[in-house]
């Protein structure tokens, strides 16, 4: 791992000088040279998810194409739901309560896509999603008495693209307490502008390059996005839109120049290398927390006008090299792990990976950090943007060694944990000749697992069905990985009533054991408190729980840290201190007694308990605690017990 501090420090000075002279010049500008010929070849970027989020669709030239043009196709005839004018109120779907109001999609030459919701057609301009992998949405600009408006607002129907069929996205913003539409023919741009489901408030942040915003005199945000230099290199590509009405074309996806600064004064003199930002020059920090902007969930600071980073006091935006919390404030959606005695939380909602990340071992390793670029490749269109190649030093010449990589069999993190802890009879050169000794690692991991090795068959022993389990939802429930890499245990569905590794990734499926536990088949995979979901949990927790025989771990305030019986009362001090994101606070106690344990600021002020005059048994004992709420400082925990009082001093940093 890399620390470029120094590097970091004089490239900053140098950026300073000429930032403020520098334009946007467009994707394309930057592909003529990336194209391995004269630069590192990055044309690959051009079928990511980063350049093909949304799509403009004026007409129906990519009509169910994906990352295109619309796909939406719910009874899969292969014509697109518009153009074959699907009516919900004629079929029954999620939008049935509002029948006879229901939205009713069109399409013709002349009108383009529609969206009809009520006595209101308002024309479809941005489409969103359309990979195949989650979902698709449709971004309208509202028809009102007064024409159209400025910005374009996420309409209700959104269709996730794995089950064919069409969920209700914020209905609310579009239809009354009384499932009336909310605009009507008498409707004013003003009053369209009070919609909740504005792009340029909510997603322009991070699916458009370059950005500035401002406002109209009816209260409209609208959001500019960096032009090109030359627009002739974009026809006929819908990844690029006026989105503004300026006249002129518009990033208004993820482009080269979001990670990398404007580039056009690196295109007069591509061999300097200080006018243009290189993430990799950055400290590991700063490119996570690069990463960090968009792949979390929360509002703007200070004043929480946007759904995205961005300081909306100055009205700027975030700069690589910047940190996620002097922009953004945290608002993501969490399973009821979220508080203070867990060492990790789960994310329930997605988009939230740079925060599930910030609490793990990888951003808290002993040594340096892990870059989100280690695994990913922003500038790859490979599963989810994976890395397919590490180069790495053999563990016993030193020389390098390419690894081909693949997540689905465990080869991506076999790249780094071979030759280490339970990998260690793994070599580097095992992993990059995978095919010729599958068996020699399976053999290896299973003792690690305690299951036999099938990774991409049944996906048994696969090391991200137990560290990186889906349990976060984008269109369907659990199509979303963690990013925290905890084994979710068992005991959290006890509980917090939430899914947990082992059953959301194996065996609450019905193609996997249950240990015979009666009416599985008929759970509701949206909920983890049927008494099926705690039976299924207390059985795993045979194998991993508190006295698991397999893994012992318990996720309490409160578990045993020892063996032995002390002689003694005794508070220790916190480890690790200083702390971030969670610390442990041990204490030994010789005889059972009623325990109290506080957490102080420095003022005094009473921030925490974690133990509430309990009766806790003799013995060692050790507290978990994860101040989320709380900010960077000095605090002080105090052990009270009938006979025995003992404080000490902790610092967390954020």
């Amino acid at each position: 791992m890399r620390s470029y501090l120094l590097s970091v420090l004089s490239f900053f000075l140098l950026m300073g000088t000429s930032m403020a002279q520098k334009t946007y010049v467009g994707p394309e500008t930057c592909l003529q040279c990336h194209t391995g010929v004269i630069a590192s070849d990055k044309t690959s970027w051009r079928n990511t998810l980063h350049a093909n989020g949304y799509s403009a669709v004026l007409d129906s030239t990519y009509t169910m194409v994906t990352e295109k043009g619309i796909i939406a196709d719910y009874n899969q005839n292969g014509i697109d739901d518009f153009v074959e004018g699907l009516d919900f109120n004629q079929i029954s779907s999620a939008f049935d309560q509002y029948k006879p109001n229901a939205p009713i999609l069109g399409y013709s030459d002349s009108t383009g896509y529609t969206i009809t919701i009520g006595e209101v057609t308002s024309r479809v301009y941005l489409t969103y999603g359309g990979s195949g992998s989650w979902k698709q949405r449709f971004a309208l600009k509202i028809n009102t008495s007064e024409g159209e408006t400025k910005d374009v607002y996420i309409s209700p129907i959104q269709f996730n693209e794995k089950t064919h069929e069409y969920v209700t996205y914020h209905a609310g913003a579009w239809y009354d307490s009384s499932n009336q539409p909310i605009y009507t023919a008498a409707t004013t741009l003003s009053e369209a502008a009070g919609n909740s489901r504005s792009l340029a408030k909510g997603c322009a942040g991070c699916h458009a390059t370059g950005l500035t915003l401002d406002q109209t005199t009816n209260g409209e945000w609208v959001a500019h996005p960096a032009g090109v230099s030359d627009e002739s290199l974009y026809t006929g590509n819908p990844s690029y839109f006026d989105l503004d009405g300026d006249g002129n074309l518009d990033q208004i996806n993820t482009g080269c120049e979001r990670c990398h600064g404007p580039g056009s004064e690196h295109i007069k003199n591509p061999s300097d290398h200080s006018n243009i930002i290189n993430p990799e020059r950055l400290s590991i920090n700063q490119a996570n927390n690069m990463c960090g902007m968009c792949h979390s969930r929360g509002v703007s600071k200070p004043n929480g006008t946007f759904h995205f980073a961005y300081n909306d006091e100055a009205m700027t935006s975030w700069t690589p090299g910047d940190l996620v919390d002097d922009y953004y404030a945290d608002h993501g959606g969490y399973w009821g792990d979220d508080n203070d005695s867990t060492e990790f939380r789960s994310s329930k909602q997605h988009h939230q990976q740079w925060r599930d990340y910030t609490q793990s071992i990888m951003e808290h390793a002993p040594g340096d950090s892990i870059a989100c670029y280690d695994c990913h490749d922003p500038h790859g269109s490979s599963h989810e943007h994976m890395t397919v190649e590490e180069v790495v030093e053999d563990g016993a010449d030193g020389n390098p060694i390419t690894i081909p990589t693949d997540v689905d069999n465990n080869t991506l993190c076999l790249s780094c944990h071979s030759t280490e802890g339970d990998f260690a009879n793994i070599t580097k050169e095992m992993v990059a000749d995978y095919a010729n000794n599958i068996d020699a690692i399976g053999t290896v991991v299973s003792q690690h697992t305690h299951h036999p090795y099938d990774p991409e068959g049944t996906g048994a022993s696969r090391c991200t069905k137990c560290h990186m389990p889906k349990v976060a939802k984008s269109a369907i429930n659990y199509d979303i990985h963690s990013h925290s890499f905890e084994p979710i245990p068992p005991q959290k569905t006890v509980l917090y009533n939430m899914p947990n590794a082992c059953a959301v990734s194996c065996h609450r499926k019905t193609s996997y054991p249950n240990f015979n536990i009666a009416g599985m088949a008929n759970d509701d995979i949206g909920t983890w408190n049927e008494t099926t979901d705690i039976a299924l949990a207390d059985t795993l927790m045979h194998y991993y729980g508190p006295n698991g025989i397999w893994w012992k771990y318990s996720v309490t305030d409160l578990s045993v840290a020892g063996e032995g019986m002390p002689t003694q009362f005794q508070l220790a001090q916190n480890y690790p201190n200083p702390f971030n994101p969670a610390t442990s606070i041990r204490f030994q106690l010789p005889k059972a007694t009623h325990v109290t344990l506080t957490i102080y600021d420095i003022t005094g002020q009473k921030v925490k308990t974690l133990l509430d005059h309990e009766l806790i048994p003799a013995g060692i004992r050790v507290v978990k605690f994860k101040p989320y709420k709380l900010a960077s400082g000095v605090y002080f925990y105090r052990l009270e017990t009938d006979k025995f009082v003992s404080s000490k001093k902790m610092t967390f940093l954020k």
